[in-house]
């Protein structure tokens, strides 16, 4: 059964109507046939579909039933997330969609080696909607351009924001109280910087770890939310 994202304008009178590259990766690259059926996403619901077109340039699906979106943790997670070289990066952005990262918000700290270009945003989000169709996630992350750190705490706005650091006393699970919306800052491989960790703190941060174990800077973004979504 495949599984995508949809704009609203694409559904209307009881048929789902897929076009440009969307189509094409449907129709050549999973190669659906009529009588297949999936799921189409669109604002919140679910629609199951059954395929009844595939032709050059679009795909129709007519819809079976629908319901309110299934994927999605009850809890608003946000990764506030140094950048990394691209591959890392690229690799933070797959696991943190699959796991249930609602946003993912890029910062460009003291100590990040990397400066991605502008146009490499295109590919996170790209990547982003993969992994949120092949997890049947319920949204596609917000995935913006990197920004310095006091931007990043104002868009991360009023969450509990959990700071991982390794020499840090208190262990993730002790922070959690129970809030609808956490953020998650991790640093780059050489870590934060003192100011940096002086600049979270005065907006509420908690620097907590996830064990006597030291993980990559590219794993324990994932490691962390896969937890904090269980909760």
């Amino acid at each position: 059964m495949f599984w995508m994202f949809v704009e609203a304008s694409e559904v209307a009178d009881g048929r789902v109507l897929v076009t440009g590259p969307q189509s094409h990766h449907l129709g050549r690259v999973l190669r659906v046939r009529p009588g297949e059926r999936g799921v189409a996403v669109s604002s919140g619901t679910e629609y199951e579909i059954e395929v009844v077109e595939v032709a050059a340039g679009r795909v129709v699906g007519r819809v079976m039933a629908h319901r309110p979106v299934q994927g999605e943790p009850g809890l608003r997670l946000i990764l506030l997330q140094a950048v990394l070289p691209n591959p890392d990066f690229d690799a933070v952005i797959e696991g943190g969609t699959a796991v249930g990262i609602a946003r993912f918000i890029a910062v460009q700290a003291e100590r990040s080696v990397a400066r991605p270009a502008a146009q490499r945003v295109a590919r996170w989000q790209a990547i982003a909607r993969s992994a949120a169709e092949q997890s049947h996630r319920g949204a596609v992350p917000e995935v913006g351009v990197p920004v310095l750190l006091p931007a990043a705490l104002q868009q991360a706005g009023d969450t509990r924001l959990l700071v991982l650091e390794p020499s840090a006393s208190v262990p993730l699970l002790q922070a959690v109280d129970g809030s609808d919306a956490y953020t998650i800052a991790v640093g780059p491989e050489g870590g934060w910087t003192e100011a940096e960790l002086s600049l979270m703190r005065e907006h509420g941060g908690i620097t907590v770890n996830l064990g006597p174990r030291i993980l990559r800077a590219r794993l324990a973004p994932v490691a962390a939310a896969a937890i904090l979504v269980q909760q």
